[in-house]
Protein backbone atom coordinates (compact mmCIF):
# COMPACT_ATOMS: atom_id res chain seq x y z
CA UNK A 1 0.00 0.00 0.00
CA UNK A 2 1.23 3.30 -1.14
CA UNK A 3 1.65 6.09 1.70
CA UNK A 4 -1.15 8.37 -0.26
CA UNK A 5 -3.60 5.34 0.53
CA UNK A 6 -2.46 4.48 3.82
CA UNK A 7 -2.76 8.29 5.08
CA UNK A 8 -5.24 11.09 4.57
CA UNK A 9 -3.75 14.42 4.83
CA UNK A 10 -6.14 17.66 5.46
CA UNK A 11 -5.93 21.49 6.88
CA UNK A 12 -7.60 22.74 9.60
CA UNK A 13 -6.70 26.47 10.42
CA UNK A 14 -3.32 26.19 11.15
CA UNK A 15 -2.56 22.92 11.57
CA UNK A 16 -2.16 20.18 9.01
CA UNK A 17 -3.20 16.69 10.14
CA UNK A 18 -1.38 13.24 8.14
CA UNK A 19 -3.15 10.32 9.98
CA UNK A 20 -3.59 6.66 8.93
CA UNK A 21 -6.92 5.80 7.44
CA UNK A 22 -6.55 2.25 9.41
CA UNK A 23 -10.32 1.47 11.66
CA UNK A 24 -9.06 0.80 14.61
CA UNK A 25 -10.71 -1.06 17.51
CA UNK A 26 -12.56 1.59 20.27
CA UNK A 27 -10.11 0.86 23.00
CA UNK A 28 -7.12 1.56 20.73
CA UNK A 29 -8.62 4.35 19.42
CA UNK A 30 -9.51 5.80 23.02
CA UNK A 31 -6.35 5.74 24.54
CA UNK A 32 -4.64 7.12 21.39
CA UNK A 33 -7.06 10.02 21.43
CA UNK A 34 -6.15 10.54 24.84
CA UNK A 35 -2.08 11.56 24.18
CA UNK A 36 -1.10 7.66 24.28
CA UNK A 37 2.88 7.64 23.01
CA UNK A 38 2.75 11.13 21.61
CA UNK A 39 6.40 12.89 20.58
CA UNK A 40 7.19 16.71 19.92
CA UNK A 41 9.73 17.26 17.54
CA UNK A 42 11.18 20.60 17.53
CA UNK A 43 12.30 21.98 14.39
CA UNK A 44 15.60 24.20 13.78
CA UNK A 45 15.26 27.01 11.61
CA UNK A 46 14.62 28.68 9.00
CA UNK A 47 11.23 26.41 9.18
CA UNK A 48 10.24 27.20 5.38
CA UNK A 49 12.70 24.25 4.55
CA UNK A 50 11.05 21.47 6.44
CA UNK A 51 8.80 19.55 3.30
CA UNK A 52 5.48 17.72 5.46
CA UNK A 53 4.89 15.16 3.18
CA UNK A 54 8.89 14.26 3.51
CA UNK A 55 9.25 14.25 7.51
CA UNK A 56 6.00 11.83 7.50
CA UNK A 57 7.60 9.26 5.21
CA UNK A 58 10.66 9.01 7.09
CA UNK A 59 8.81 8.52 10.49
CA UNK A 60 6.03 6.16 8.98
CA UNK A 61 9.37 3.84 8.00
CA UNK A 62 9.66 3.26 11.54
CA UNK A 63 5.96 2.38 11.98
CA UNK A 64 2.17 2.86 10.78
CA UNK A 65 1.73 6.53 12.08
CA UNK A 66 -1.66 7.02 13.82
CA UNK A 67 -1.69 11.21 13.19
CA UNK A 68 1.17 13.96 12.98
CA UNK A 69 -0.08 17.58 13.30
CA UNK A 70 2.19 20.07 11.76
CA UNK A 71 1.73 23.51 12.93
CA UNK A 72 1.66 25.81 9.63
CA UNK A 73 1.69 29.72 9.01
CA UNK A 74 -0.43 31.42 6.26
CA UNK A 75 2.23 30.71 3.72
CA UNK A 76 1.83 26.72 4.71
CA UNK A 77 5.42 26.73 6.25
CA UNK A 78 6.02 25.16 9.21
CA UNK A 79 6.07 27.21 12.63
CA UNK A 80 8.33 24.67 13.93
CA UNK A 81 7.21 21.59 15.59
CA UNK A 82 4.76 18.73 14.94
CA UNK A 83 3.48 16.17 16.91
CA UNK A 84 3.95 12.68 15.99
CA UNK A 85 1.90 9.37 17.14
CA UNK A 86 2.12 5.87 16.22
CA UNK A 87 -0.19 3.30 16.39
CA UNK A 88 2.03 0.62 18.35
CA UNK A 89 2.46 3.45 21.38
CA UNK A 90 5.69 1.33 22.42
CA UNK A 91 7.62 2.43 19.49
CA UNK A 92 7.94 5.99 21.37
CA UNK A 93 11.35 5.41 22.91
CA UNK A 94 13.08 3.68 19.79
CA UNK A 95 11.53 6.80 18.06
CA UNK A 96 12.96 9.07 20.14
CA UNK A 97 16.48 7.45 19.45
CA UNK A 98 16.36 6.08 16.29
CA UNK A 99 14.14 9.49 14.38
CA UNK A 100 16.40 12.16 15.34
CA UNK A 101 18.83 9.89 13.38
CA UNK A 102 16.95 9.14 10.25
CA UNK A 103 16.47 13.07 10.05
CA UNK A 104 20.12 13.98 9.99
CA UNK A 105 20.88 11.77 7.06
CA UNK A 106 18.73 13.45 4.61
CA UNK A 107 19.62 17.01 6.24
CA UNK A 108 17.12 17.86 8.50
CA UNK A 109 17.44 19.18 11.71
CA UNK A 110 14.87 17.66 14.30
CA UNK A 111 14.83 17.24 17.93
CA UNK A 112 12.01 14.31 19.04
CA UNK A 113 10.96 14.84 22.79
CA UNK A 114 8.00 13.21 24.35
CA UNK A 115 5.21 15.10 24.42
CA UNK A 116 3.78 16.78 27.49
CA UNK A 117 0.04 16.58 25.87
CA UNK A 118 -0.68 19.62 27.73
CA UNK A 119 -4.66 19.92 28.03
CA UNK A 120 -5.28 22.27 30.79
CA UNK A 121 -6.70 25.70 30.68
CA UNK A 122 -7.13 28.13 33.21
CA UNK A 123 -9.32 30.63 33.26
CA UNK A 124 -8.79 33.81 36.13
CA UNK A 125 -11.42 35.81 36.74
CA UNK A 126 -9.68 39.00 39.21
CA UNK A 127 -12.94 40.77 39.93
CA UNK A 128 -16.20 40.43 42.19
CA UNK A 129 -18.33 41.85 39.52
CA UNK A 130 -17.18 39.34 36.95
CA UNK A 131 -19.43 36.51 36.12
CA UNK A 132 -19.94 34.00 38.62
CA UNK A 133 -18.34 30.37 38.23
CA UNK A 134 -21.82 29.18 37.40
CA UNK A 135 -21.97 31.82 34.35
CA UNK A 136 -18.77 30.66 33.12
CA UNK A 137 -19.58 26.97 33.01
CA UNK A 138 -22.24 27.80 31.47
CA UNK A 139 -20.63 29.60 29.30
CA UNK A 140 -17.76 27.54 28.22
CA UNK A 141 -20.52 24.26 27.70
CA UNK A 142 -22.13 26.50 24.76
CA UNK A 143 -18.58 26.98 23.45
CA UNK A 144 -16.59 23.95 22.93
CA UNK A 145 -16.76 20.13 24.95
CA UNK A 146 -14.46 19.84 28.02
CA UNK A 147 -13.53 16.62 30.13
CA UNK A 148 -14.23 18.40 33.41
CA UNK A 149 -13.95 21.87 35.27
CA UNK A 150 -12.34 22.66 39.07
CA UNK A 151 -12.94 26.00 40.49
CA UNK A 152 -10.73 27.39 43.18
CA UNK A 153 -11.98 30.88 45.23
CA UNK A 154 -8.25 31.96 45.60
CA UNK A 155 -9.26 35.06 46.79
CA UNK A 156 -12.40 36.32 48.32
CA UNK A 157 -15.20 35.90 45.09
CA UNK A 158 -11.87 35.51 42.93
CA UNK A 159 -11.98 32.40 40.97
CA UNK A 160 -9.82 30.02 39.02
CA UNK A 161 -11.30 27.55 36.72
CA UNK A 162 -9.69 25.14 35.51
CA UNK A 163 -10.95 23.03 32.21
CA UNK A 164 -9.42 19.65 31.53
CA UNK A 165 -9.88 18.30 27.48
CA UNK A 166 -9.62 14.82 25.64
CA UNK A 167 -5.75 16.16 24.52
CA UNK A 168 -3.91 18.84 23.08
CA UNK A 169 -5.26 18.95 19.79
CA UNK A 170 -8.84 19.67 21.33
CA UNK A 171 -7.71 21.93 24.07
CA UNK A 172 -5.54 24.09 21.64
CA UNK A 173 -8.93 24.15 19.47
CA UNK A 174 -10.99 25.29 22.15
CA UNK A 175 -8.16 28.13 23.39
CA UNK A 176 -8.96 29.87 20.18
CA UNK A 177 -12.75 29.78 20.65
CA UNK A 178 -12.40 30.91 23.95
CA UNK A 179 -9.91 33.65 23.26
CA UNK A 180 -12.51 34.88 19.91
CA UNK A 181 -15.10 35.14 22.65
CA UNK A 182 -13.98 36.47 26.43
CA UNK A 183 -16.43 39.52 26.00
CA UNK A 184 -18.20 36.47 27.74
CA UNK A 185 -16.72 36.50 30.42
CA UNK A 186 -16.09 39.48 32.12
CA UNK A 187 -13.83 42.27 31.42
CA UNK A 188 -10.94 41.14 33.54
CA UNK A 189 -10.62 37.39 32.70
CA UNK A 190 -7.77 35.93 31.27
CA UNK A 191 -7.12 31.91 29.57
CA UNK A 192 -3.73 30.53 29.65
CA UNK A 193 -2.35 27.38 29.62
CA UNK A 194 -2.12 25.79 33.28
CA UNK A 195 1.07 24.82 33.03
CA UNK A 196 2.58 28.15 31.59
CA UNK A 197 0.54 29.98 34.29
CA UNK A 198 2.80 32.07 36.54
CA UNK A 199 0.07 33.04 39.10
CA UNK A 200 -0.60 29.41 40.82
CA UNK A 201 1.18 27.29 42.54
CA UNK A 202 0.72 23.72 40.74
CA UNK A 203 0.09 22.50 44.45
CA UNK A 204 -2.53 24.31 44.87
CA UNK A 205 -4.67 23.20 42.07
CA UNK A 206 -4.97 19.55 42.44
CA UNK A 207 -8.39 17.77 42.06
CA UNK A 208 -8.15 15.19 44.36
CA UNK A 209 -10.52 17.68 47.46
CA UNK A 210 -12.78 18.62 44.51
CA UNK A 211 -16.44 18.78 45.93
CA UNK A 212 -19.51 18.48 43.55
CA UNK A 213 -22.01 20.92 44.19
CA UNK A 214 -25.49 20.08 45.16
CA UNK A 215 -29.25 20.72 43.45
CA UNK A 216 -28.52 24.18 45.02
CA UNK A 217 -25.30 25.08 43.66
CA UNK A 218 -23.95 24.54 47.69
CA UNK A 219 -20.74 22.15 48.04
CA UNK A 220 -21.73 19.28 50.57
CA UNK A 221 -18.28 20.35 53.35
CA UNK A 222 -17.83 24.13 53.27
CA UNK A 223 -14.51 23.61 55.14
CA UNK A 224 -13.30 20.51 53.25
CA UNK A 225 -11.80 22.90 50.64
CA UNK A 226 -11.96 25.71 48.25
CA UNK A 227 -12.38 23.57 45.46
CA UNK A 228 -16.09 22.49 43.78
CA UNK A 229 -17.31 21.46 40.13
CA UNK A 230 -20.62 20.99 38.28
CA UNK A 231 -22.43 17.79 37.32
CA UNK A 232 -24.70 18.12 34.02
CA UNK A 233 -27.47 18.60 35.84
CA UNK A 234 -26.55 22.12 36.60
CA UNK A 235 -26.84 23.03 33.03
CA UNK A 236 -29.71 25.55 32.68
CA UNK A 237 -32.45 23.83 30.78
CA UNK A 238 -32.67 27.12 28.51
CA UNK A 239 -28.87 26.10 27.30
CA UNK A 240 -29.47 22.58 27.39
CA UNK A 241 -32.42 23.24 25.01
CA UNK A 242 -29.62 25.21 22.69
CA UNK A 243 -27.22 22.67 22.88
CA UNK A 244 -29.47 20.09 22.16
CA UNK A 245 -31.07 22.22 19.19
CA UNK A 246 -30.25 20.48 16.02
CA UNK A 247 -29.89 23.94 14.51
CA UNK A 248 -28.83 26.12 17.14
CA UNK A 249 -25.66 28.22 16.59
CA UNK A 250 -23.60 26.88 19.25
CA UNK A 251 -19.85 27.65 18.88
CA UNK A 252 -17.74 24.74 17.55
CA UNK A 253 -14.17 23.94 17.98
CA UNK A 254 -12.28 23.21 15.11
Amino acid sequence: MDFHSQYSKRQLNGTVYIASRRVLNKKLRSELQNGAGELYLMFKAPYASYNIDEIARVASELGEIFVMRFKVDFQYNSRGFAFLQYIDTSLQTEAIQVLSQRFRAIHLDIAIYPSRNARELIMLTKDSHDPSPYHVYQQMRSLCAFNSVRVYEYRPRRYAHIFAYTNNDEAIKAYRMIRENMVLFGSTASISWLRNNRTVVKDDFVPSCCQKLDNNLVPPNLKACNCFTFSPKHVSPRLENRLMAPRAKIGKCQ
